[in-house]
């Protein structure tokens, strides 16, 4: 009888647990997701876009700045950073009439050279930000850290404010617009251009403020830390159904749940992530699209 207590507490944990991490990851995947949306890159960099956020925070506080402020400064400088990728790589690109996949290829290079840029100014130890270490509290019937309850507040406030924007504002009908046709919505009198410049900067933003919240969940700040669940972000937009945001909210969610219920089933540590890409796969062979995508003819 105890043993089935335990076990159901530690269920009832670990989905909580998952549901914070789903929406951390899902920070990082709507960004993904717009950015795919808008233009059609999949871009490899993004993992890097979410280890900025982390290491800005640590530099910012490090220099003496206020936390709050060097939160704020780390949120400006991921936005900057979308802006000055769009305007100093991918526009030109677009311009030129590159392919997608060169664009990609290019991604990846960016990638790299972004994690080892980090890397040689950063340093490759574990770094800690303020508060990172807690104890856990109870809430009713569930044990959590003060931290991924944090987490799992402002990420789903934040995602909530994103929704109600694309939904209800000029700004997210033309972005929605842009991303079902971008000929269309030029001709309909959009500029897509100042769309596309928006979305990057909403997306480093994100991004950002995922690496943040992953620096507390792990918890540490290192070079490759936006790299390690790169993966996981990109399980979570293609499982969703690629290009769509509240797809990639839902395949984050899922995937993060998954994520956390492994080891509740004794599947070990270092294969928890293994076992969410295992999901991807299982879906995408009997839905192509993912769970809100549209169903396209190819050829």
């Amino acid at each position: 009888m105890v043993q089935q207590q335990d076990f159901g507490q530690n269920l009832l944990n670990r989905l909580v647990a998952g549901l914070s991490f789903g929406l951390l990851l899902a920070l990082a995947s709507v960004g993904l997701s717009l950015i795919f949306g808008t233009t059609g890159l999949t871009n490899f960099a993004h993992g890097e876009m979410v280890t900025l956020g982390a290491v800005l925070v640590f530099m910012f506080n490090a220099f003496g700045f206020p936390f709050w402020l060097a939160i704020l400064l780390a949120l400006v400088g991921g936005g900057l950073f979308g802006y000055v990728q769009d305007a100093g790589l991918w526009r030109p690109l677009r311009k030129r009439g590159s392919g997608l996949v060169p664009m990609m290829i290019v991604s990846i290079g960016l990638a790299l050279a972004i994690r080892y840029v980090i890397q040689f100014f950063f340093g490759g130890a574990t770094q800690q930000l303020p508060g990172a270490q807690s104890s856990e509290i109870q809430i009713g019937p569930v044990s959590i850290s003060p931290n991924n309850l944090w987490s799992l507040i402002i990420s789903a406030v934040v995602i909530a404010l994103i929704g109600i924007v694309l939904l209800k504002t000029r700004l997210g009908k033309a972005t929605r617009a842009v991303a079902d046709n971008p000929a269309l919505a030029a001709a309909s009198g959009i500029d897509v251009d100042s769309v596309i410049r928006i979305v990057w900067i909403v997306g480093g933003v994100l991004a950002s403020l995922g690496g943040i919240l992953w620096a507390y969940y792990r918890p540490g700040v290192t070079f490759d830390m936006g790299s390690q669940i790169l993966l996981l972000i990109f399980a979570g937009v293609t499982l969703g159904g690629l290009g769509t945001v509240f797809g990639a909210l839902i395949g984050s969610i899922v995937v993060g749940i998954f994520v956390e219920l492994t080891t509740v089933f004794g599947l070990p540590a270092d294969l928890k992530y293994v076992g969410a890409l295992f999901i991807m796969i299982v879906v995408l062979l009997f839905r192509p699209q993912g769970i809100l995508g549209r169903r396209e003819r190819v050829g």
